[in-house]
């Protein structure tokens, strides 16, 4: 796992409970577990890292609920930056669609 300068703290939450071999699959994070999710955390160093990590995550088929930046690890950070950030990636559920007009014809 990356702690140096100027790296960035994600929280990436996947549904179900990670297997170690899969989790052997990202060894630049932590995991835990948290109700029937695995919550891998840890500094990345760029978006590169991060694409990385949610490629793998792709690649085996695991569901991804949310990722969190945390907050930006620097030498001197700027005011404002650092602060908790929430990125939501996964979808909501679709919704039906109400294409009809009432009456049940289109329009």
């Amino acid at each position: 796992m990356n702690d140096d300068a100027n790296t960035t703290q994600y929280e990436i939450r996947i549904g179900g409970l990670l297997s170690e071999r899969l989790l052997s699959a990202f060894p630049e994070m932590r995991a835990r577990t948290r109700h029937h999710e695995t919550v891998l955390s840890g500094s990345l160093a760029d978006q590169s890292a991060l694409h990385g990590v949610l490629g793998r995550i792709e690649a085996f088929g695991l569901e991804l609920i949310e990722v969190r930046r945390l907050r930006a690890r620097t030498n001197s950070p700027a005011p404002g930056e650092g602060e908790p950030v929430d990125v939501v990636l996964a979808r909501p559920p679709e919704q039906p669609r109400t294409d009809a007009a009432p009456g049940g014809r289109r329009g």
